[in-house]
């Protein structure tokens, strides 16, 4: 992605008010005494102009920023060898201070405290209400448990997918365009005005633009075709209570060879749960359903607004 690109608008005057006789609006780089009572300019108390008041410097050399005279306190330009006020070398002068910001504009009502507040109170809510725990005895009432088995035969069968991704030896494609993805366009440019002080009675505008970009859709060929593999057609299953589970019996071969219409075991799924006095089962891993015994009393977490166990915490 490109860079953002800078583009200088010219250099503009700064303004300041007298703080002796109180006029306001001069100039801060050709007004460097005061139009009416003759007092130097205070280079600290320069300030960005309204866009209304802004008044171009044509030609501006820049040569740096200000230097505040030793002897007088008046503000000289840095090329500046000796004081045009009082007279005095420049030698020890101390460069002025930066008006970093324009102005801020007058502050809207802000929303986003009370949208947050508002957020904090729901995330609030509900932790109280579904999620916040306590410590509770409660009693193993039984294990329980569940297997099943795939049954997969060999046949031909529709899928779709996209063109690069039909598997070989698939018939018969039948292919409509669609979108797929997306991509970055160039859109433009998002700009924007700054001003930046350069401490020698003026301020620099510039436009700063970053390129902007838009999604447009990316069309690709999705296809239906016929292929002839492994389909999962049923699934056999097997219950009980205990801990010595079973699998299936009377199940297919998992190594039947591949022919049309031969059926084959695939995948295999367990499922074990732990049955509790009063309250709902957990669906736990093989190691915690063997960790416990029927009629075993134990400390388990529970829901502090429902009493419901947490199973993730057995």
């Amino acid at each position: 992605m490109s860079q953002e690109r800078v583009e200088s608008q010219g250099f503009f005057e700064m303004l300041w008010d007298c703080e002796h006789c109180g006029t306001k609006g001069l100039l801060g780089k050709s007004q460097r005494y005061c139009a009416e009572c003759g007092a130097p300019q205070n280079p600290e108390k320069r300030y960005f102009p309204t866009p209304e008041q802004q008044k171009q410097v044509v030609g501006h050399q820049y040569v740096g920023g200000d230097q505040v005279c030793p002897s007088c306190k008046s503000p000289m330009s840095a090329a500046a060898k000796n004081c045009t006020h009082c007279g005095s070398p420049m030698d020890g002068s101390t460069p002025v201070a930066s008006v970093e910001k324009a102005p801020a504009p007058k502050p809207k009502r802000r929303i986003w405290p009370f949208v947050l507040a508002a957020i904090a109170l729901a995330v609030f809510a509900i932790w109280f209400f579904f999620i916040r725990t306590s410590t509770a005895q409660v009693t193993i009432a039984g294990h329980r448990w569940e297997r099943t088995v795939a049954i997969e035969e060999y046949k031909d069968h529709s899928d779709s997918a996209w063109r690069d991704q039909v598997p070989a030896g698939a018939s018969l494609p039948s292919c409509t365009r669609k979108q797929r993805s997306t991509h970055q366009v160039p859109d433009g440019e998002d700009c924007h005005t700054e001003r930046h002080d350069k401490k020698d009675g003026t301020f620099e505008q510039t436009r700063v633009c970053k390129p902007k970009f838009k999604s447009e859709p990316v069309d690709d060929d999705w296809c239906t075709f016929t292929i002839r593999s492994w389909v999962k057609v049923d699934e056999t299953k097997a219950s009980g209570t205990g801990t010595s589970p079973q699998w299936p019996a009377q199940v297919p071969p998992a190594d039947t060879a591949a022919a049309l219409g031969a059926r084959r075991s695939g995948a295999r799924g367990e499922k074990l749960y732990l049955d509790f006095k009063g309250k709902d089962a957990c669906d736990v891993s093989d190691a915690v359903w063997r960790k416990y015994t029927d009629g075993q009393k134990i400390k388990a977490s529970v829901r502090a607004r429902s009493g419901e166990v947490v199973c993730g915490d057995l």
